[in-house]
């Protein structure tokens, strides 16, 4: 890239070209996992969608390996890469809301914080997780699961049309009367078949909640597992269910959060049996806004910038399962390593939808995790993940959560999409068959046509 090419290009975009001389690049490579430490050639902070266009055409026309960013919380670090071009959609943040038909149309910049301040202002919401600063558009193309997803679907599943540009620099328009076969592989692997840069949701009503937590010393897992092993199978769709060990100061606690998302008494009802039967340390459970229980998700502890996860799927919390929990949780290498579970269950985990999203299965999705301070500290941190893992790896189904993948391999991301992945490779060999959109859980183009149906 010579210099005279890169201000050419520069003076065409709306948006703005940072290069590695230049005062913010050091904090526009960075994302957040800080373990990712990787140094492009050039980053493109796009104002709009031309200039999307725009820096695909010229990444193709360099050849230059090209990775997408909206929010940057990829647990692999996709949203980065060495000597290529970051494409920073970051800063693209138009929307429109239509309360009346019960739609949201949001560019790729807005982040799941300003999305639920945003729809919660008509009492509404799209599913989303609890952390504020995630990239709403890498997160919903990747499935997008929340405390909503029981009874409202993941958050690909509410996805109602798009606008991509694709590896030709093409600009499409994307619904389930266009470009149909596009749609059906947005949702839930969007990544690898174009840039979104407009994303139209339906919303859900929802205003309140019962929601809260129940802490238990880690002496007492055992027993609150097991009891959880015959609960979870029997509650209804308004019910979401974590069980988690989280990062605590001091001794070891188990977490069991719920969020409930009916009628108040008898949300109360359901949770009757689970508060009654082992006193917690800690009951937090009580009515609350959504936009506050939203607010009170997971955060990691304060100076950890780091991290590593492996993630998997289990069915039952069977005493092996338990067993393996108690064992490597109890003995993890500081209080922010641990291992968190959330049950699946409900119409939208039990039967196909007509999407790409693979991680359709009733029981347990899990990960554990571990984060460090100092690079000193990573090799502790790294090494019991991987051991707690493969000590989990024979009592899981394979199944895997797109989202939760770290850089893992072809097999694992089959494992994510299962049998949809054979027609996904046919899509990729249609809309990128030269593999340009590969910074991502990739999957590979079919290197030979298909008499199959598309």
């Amino acid at each position: 890239m010579s210099t005279s090419g890169i201000a050419t290009f520069a003076s065409s975009l709306t948006g703005e070209v940072v290069l590695p001389r230049d005062r913010n690049y050091g904090k526009l490579r960075r994302v957040s996992n800080q373990a990712v430490n990787k140094h492009p050639a050039i980053i493109v902070r796009c104002a709009d969608g031309k200039d999307v266009q725009l820096a695909v055409e010229f990444a193709r026309d360099k050849g230059l390996l090209t990775a997408v960013r909206s929010g940057g919380h990829s647990f692999a670090g996709h949203g980065v890469c060495d000597d290529g071009i970051v494409i920073d959609l970051s800063a693209m943040k138009r929307v429109h809301i239509d309360p009346a038909h019960e739609t949201i149309r949001i560019e790729p910049g807005i982040t799941a914080g300003e999305l639920d301040c945003l729809t919660q202002s008509f009492r509404m919401a799209v599913p989303l997780g609890s952390c504020p600063t995630v990239g709403v558009a890498g997160y919903s193309l990747g499935g997008g699961e929340s405390s909503l997803t029981s009874k409202f679907g993941y958050g690909c599943d509410s996805i109602v049309g798009l606008e991509v540009v694709t590896a030709d620099g093409k600009v499409l328009t994307v619904r389930a009367e266009e470009n149909s076969d596009l749609f059906w592989a947005m949702r839930g692997a969007g990544a690898n078949f174009g840039i979104a840069t407009s994303l139209e949701f339906r919303l859900h009503p929802i205003e309140t909640v019962l929601s809260g937590g129940l802490r238990y010393p880690i002496r007492q897992a055992r027993k609150v597992l097991q009891f959880l092993d015959g609960f979870a199978p029997t509650i209804p769709a308004e019910l979401f269910l974590t069980a988690a060990v989280l990062p605590h100061p001091g001794e070891r606690m188990l977490d069991i959060k719920v969020v409930w998302m009916g009628e108040k008494k008898k949300g109360e009802r359901w949770l009757s049996p689970l508060r009654k039967y082992l006193r917690p340390f800690e009951d937090t459970i009580k009515p609350k806004a959504y936009l506050d229980e939203q607010r009170g998700g997971f955060d990691v502890p304060e100076g950890y910038y780091s991290s590593h996860r492996r993630a998997g799927h289990f069915k039952r919390l069977t005493d092996d399962v338990v067993e393996t929990i108690i064992e490597h949780a109890s003995n993890a290498p500081h209080e922010a390593s641990g291992i968190t579970m959330m049950y699946w269950h409900g119409p939208w985990c039990a039967k196909p939808h007509d999407n790409a999203f693979g991680f359709r299965r009733t029981g347990f999705e899990f990960w554990i995790h571990s984060y460090w301070r100092k690079a000193a500290e990573r090799e502790k941190s790294w090494d019991w993940v991987e051991e707690f893992y493969r000590a989990m790896e024979p009592l899981s189904t394979g199944a895997v959560y797109v989202n939760d993948l770290e850089n893992e391999g072809e097999a694992r991301v089959r494992a994510a999409y299962g049998d949809k992945y054979e027609r996904l490779s046919l899509i990729k060999r249609k809309f990128d068959p030269d593999n340009f959109f590969r910074v991502n859980q990739n999957i590979a183009p079919a290197t030979q046509p298909s008499r199959h149906a598309l």
